[in-house]
């Protein structure tokens, strides 16, 4: 009985394992377009202000 205990506990790090990264995965997936977005708003900014400077 003792061991069915044991492996039921294994079972159940595991499927709270599996949530927790299922998780962090839909929270980067809805972030990726607006991080996107930033990245490219501030790769543009950066660009023009580089082209202003002169040598």
């Amino acid at each position: 009985m003792k061991k069915f205990r044991k492996g039921q506990g294994t079972l159940e790090y595991v499927i709270i394992l599996a949530c927790i990264i299922g998780a962090i995965i839909a929270v980067a997936a809805m972030f990726k377009p607006k991080l996107l977005t930033v990245y490219t708003n501030l790769t543009e900014k950066m660009a023009n202000k580089t082209a202003n400077v002169t040598f």
